[in-house]
């Protein structure tokens, strides 16, 4: 994915502004105060240690950065929470085995989904590790949720 986002900034002429980095969440090769802004796509889910990589956004974020976050919810009202249950526990598991063919995979996204600590809880754990201006934004019925934090 690195490889297309260098090929879409050259396009762009932007890669004297945008660099594309290999890095560990846990362990970003940058320094202290040094980033503007961080977005993550439906990947803080998968951190190992969830504080640990919030914490170190926050370390490489300049004062008053900001953190962007998109990422997997499960609905909780009537019929949002019961579509989505069907959709995600047999439509999307089907649907990736007969492309993937390893349905494996594609029922790891909704467990991953249900046991995350989104909405309040996830506002929460971004408070604790020290961002302020905590808000999220519910997308799609609560299948998925952007937060928003400053340093």
């Amino acid at each position: 994915m690195l490889e297309v986002g260098k090929v879409k900034v050259k396009k762009e002429d932007l890669d004297n502004r945008i660099e594309m980095v290999l890095g560990d969440s846990e362990d970003l090769p940058f320094e202290n105060d040094s980033i503007d802004a961080v977005t993550v796509s439906y990947g803080v889910r998968n951190f190992e240690d969830l504080e640990k990589g919030l914490s170190e956004i926050r370390r490489v974020l300049k004062p008053q950065g900001i953190l962007v976050i998109l990422e997997t919810s499960v609905p909780t009202k009537f019929p949002f929470k019961q579509g989505y249950y069907v959709f995600s526990k047999l439509v999307v598991p089907t649907i990736g085995k007969l492309f993937s063919k390893d349905k494996i995979a594609y029922g790891y996204l909704q467990k991953s989904a249900s046991t995350f600590p989104y909405g309040e809880r996830f506002n929460n754990i971004l408070k604790k590790v020290g961002f302020n201006n905590v808000e999220h934004f519910l997308q799609f019925h609560g299948a998925s949720t952007i937060y928003k934090a400053i340093k």
